[in-house]
């Protein structure tokens, strides 16, 4: 209470004018960063932090959390206009409001998502600012064991997001689990998977999410040029607005167990929104009457996802301010704005730095109201990116992608993974895997594999590892809430008889074959480690690999083939094939003409070179023209002169 009463004590000085501006300013800017895939929410936190240190303290805070909330609600733009997350939170959000996109109702899923925000995100500030202190002595008894169980119990999670294959589903999951733990283990000191010297330093989340989702997306679209079809349709609905509040409104079920799931993974640190809006999904997808509705264009989804992660928001602070533990990657990075502002996180931060700490409570609730308000405007002028046309929205998209990638670490390796990954991931996705469980597989590998390795130490020194792993209340209901989620998630896919659904045979040996030759390689690359107690968590994921490509592999062996064929779709295999060689072209060309310059050529030329309808024109002409120089114009003013963020430099400006 106290903590409440000292927020309205300070809401004078957050509607001061700067602070009011800021808050703005933030949210708008939060908006549009967090809609551009690449941009995610602690890139653009981290990318602010510098300009914080000449702005009053309060002030500088607001900013950075504005941003931060901002930008976990704005993914959601790009998630549900081209199926690209923009943040890993925003995962779940496009299994629905893509669909809803496609559907015509975009505009819908928009205010849906805007509006769901509001409420996750005000509740989850509201328990900031209300129950920071017990909430931060709960997340304290969360140990190396516990930590490990929450990661399991997210890979659980995945055997319901696949609506085609379970058995596929964590295939996708274990290999992320695979990937995430690739390269130097901080705990044993030895390398892992580290095939080439370019997975030296391992594959960054970010680098997995936009390669995993953008590439395949992009590629998707270059299929789609010339085939008289487009992948979104926009229509805008008169009263759309009253009637997306009042059907929000009636969801009373799904934005609590988002609000309530969001919240307490938020404090759990290191967990992140990413879990928080899968966990949220997955488990309204299992109380719904109507299951089978999701993932079709279902509004529920996207309630559940967008109340999640954004209570996650509020949550993830809890930690930070108490203990100084960041609950999310964006809190870590705002914990360098708090150190930078002079401000030392800890049980005392409400005593020492009072006014300071409820002006940041008070500007945090300021910005959940105005980030509705800029949403719900934004989402009315979302159909500006439907006019786009389909070989320049691919185009752009891999412009972002380069850069956003790049950005991450100033390092090309990370550029070379995230669109290896891309491809492959789009080889995958024609077989029948999905691109969602594979990224919460990498979000979750580091985490179970150091929380596994830590556990097993202490456990050698106590009553061993199946007492630690095993005994205890939290591991047993964690450990429960594994098994209930995947039985369901098993019931449920048997219950649709989703299985294999719509794949001939030869696809399904591939899909059950290559998995058990990547694990083969990948065992044989263990027995090479000096120390075989890292092996111990990637043999268990390997063994599970094995086993659930053989449950694909063995019934395909004894399908009969159909003696007719039905008729599909021609795949544009020369199209597809040009654009890739113009993508590897354009980035061997970063590396040697620059960013910048590259970037020009690409926009100018490649949409060109694809969009074959209609011959080139001096109005077409010009026309590309002005799209290649204000597009790259606006990439140099955003990236070089605003942020200074670091591109890829050669001979070009």
């Amino acid at each position: 209470m106290e903590g409440f009463l000292g927020t309205i004590q300070h809401l004078p000085l957050a509607f001061s004018p700067e602070n009011l501006a800021i808050v703005a300013l933030g949210v708008f800017g939060g908006i549009i960063m967090g809609a551009l895939p690449g941009i995610s929410p602690t890139l653009a936190v981290a990318l602010l932090v510098p300009f914080t240190f000449y702005m009053p303290a309060a002030t500088g805070l607001i900013m950075l959390g504005a941003v931060y909330v901002a930008a976990v609600a704005g993914g959601s733009i790009s998630a549900i206009l081209i199926n690209v997350p923009g943040a890993p939170a925003d995962i779940a959000t496009l299994f629905d409001g893509y669909p809803m996109a496609k559907q015509g109702h975009a505009q819908k899923a928009l205010n849906m998502a805007f509006i769901s925000t509001l409420i996750g995100g005000t509740f989850g500030m509201l328990v900031l600012i209300t129950l920071t202190p017990p909430l931060a002595e709960f997340a304290l008894r969360f140990g190396f064991s516990e930590m490990f169980w929450v990661a399991i119990f997210g890979v659980t999670v995945m055997a319901s997001l696949t609506s085609e294959s379970v058995p596929k589903g964590i295939i996708s999951g274990v290999f992320g689990l695979l990937l995430g733990i690739v390269g130097m283990s901080p705990i044993y000191g030895v390398d892992l998977f580290v095939f080439h010297d370019v997975l030296f330093g391992g594959v960054h989340v970010i680098c997995a999410l936009i390669g995993l989702f953008a590439i395949p997306q992009v590629f998707g679209l270059i299929e789609s040029i010339g085939l008289g079809r487009r992948e979104v349709l926009y229509r805008p609905e008169r009263g759309i607005l009253w009637r997306s509040v009042w059907e929000n409104i009636k969801k009373v079920k799904t934005w609590t167990i988002g609000m309530i799931v969001g919240t307490i993974i938020g404090i759990i640190p290191g967990a992140g929104g990413q879990i928080a809006g899968m966990v949220s999904y997955d488990w309204n997808k299992k109380l719904s009457r109507h299951p089978e509705t999701f993932g079709t264009g279902d509004p529920e989804g996207v309630v559940a996802a967008m109340s999640s992660n954004s209570a996650m928001c509020g949550g993830s602070l809890v930690p930070l301010l108490t203990l100084g533990i960041p609950g999310s990657p964006t809190a870590a990075v705002l914990l360098g704005g708090l150190l930078i502002n002079g401000l030392f996180p800890g049980p005392d931060i409400l005593v020492k730095w009072s006014a300071v700490t409820y002006t940041f409570f008070a500007g945090l609730l300021l910005a959940e109201f105005a980030l509705l308000a800029f949403g719900l405007i934004m989402s009315r002028y979302s159909h500006w990116v439907m006019n786009i046309s389909n070989a320049f929205m691919a185009v752009g998209i891999i412009v972002l992608a380069l850069i956003g990638t790049y950005s991450i670490q100033t390092s090309f390796n990370d550029v070379i993974i995230m669109f290896a990954l891309g491809f492959v991931m789009y080889i995958a996705m024609k077989a029948g895997f999905a691109a969602a469980p594979m990224v919460l597989g990498v979000i979750l590998g580091s985490i179970a594999q150091n929380n596994f390795g830590l556990g097993m130490i202490i456990a050698e020194t106590q009553a061993g590892a199946l007492i630690y792993f095993f005994t205890d209340n939290i591991n047993v209901t964690l450990i429960i809430l594994c098994v209930a989620s995947t039985g369901i998630g098993l019931w449920m896919a048997r219950r649709t008889a989703a299985k294999g659904r719509g794949r001939g045979r030869l696809t399904e040996l591939v899909a059950g074959g290559i998995p058990l030759v990547v694990a083969g390689i990948m065992y044989l690359s263990l027995r090479d480690v000096s120390e075989p107690k890292a092996a111990v968590f990637p043999t268990i994921l390997l063994a599970i690999m094995v086993a659930l490509s053989l449950a694909i592999l063995v019934p395909a062996l004894w399908r009969k083939q159909p003696k007719t064929k039905e008729k599909g779709e021609v795949f544009p295999f020369s199209k597809v094939a040009l654009f890739f060689v113009c993508m590897v072209t354009y980035v061997m060309a970063v590396k040697t003409l620059g960013f910048y310059l590259s970037s020009f050529l690409f926009l100018l030329i490649v949409p060109i070179l694809i969009a074959k309808e209609k011959k080139l024109t001096i109005t077409s002409g010009a026309r590309n023209l002005g799209i290649a120089v204000g597009f790259t114009g606006i990439l140099y003013l955003f990236f070089n002169m605003f942020f200074h963020v670091m591109t890829p430099t050669g001979v070009g400006f």
